[in-house]
């Protein structure tokens, strides 16, 4: 068979902010456990308290063991909402904006900030 040309068509504008909140809200679920191993080995420790963890796997072995595994998403909610909202509004508004500048240059360049 042959292959139909593809049309580059563009990618409509609402779909910049979704993909920009989606990229966010993925990138959340990834790092949360390790923000939530990296607080609690912060304040671990403070007003001359022993260290409950020695290093970050052996936190994030204590808190599956004694807590749950689950428990490492403690304040998910959270981080996906300012996703959600900041994440989105930033890349939405950056990608409509490059593409904008980019397309009234003359040279057709990106911008050389």
């Amino acid at each position: 068979k042959e292959m139909a040309a593809t049309e580059n068509k563009p990618v409509p504008k609402y779909m910049k902010f979704v993909l920009g909140g989606t990229a966010g809200m993925m990138a959340t679920c990834v790092v949360q456990p390790l923000d939530l191993v990296k607080t609690r080995m912060q304040i671990s420790g403070e007003g001359g308290s022993k260290k409950a963890y020695n290093n970050t796997f052996h936190a994030i072995k204590t808190i599956a063991k004694q807590e749950g595994p689950f428990r490492l998403y403690t304040g998910l909610s959270a981080g996906l909402l300012r996703q959600a909202t900041y994440t989105t509004a930033r890349l939405g508004i950056y990608t409509s904006l490059f593409e904008y500048v980019t397309s009234n240059d003359a040279s057709g360049r990106p911008p050389s900030f």
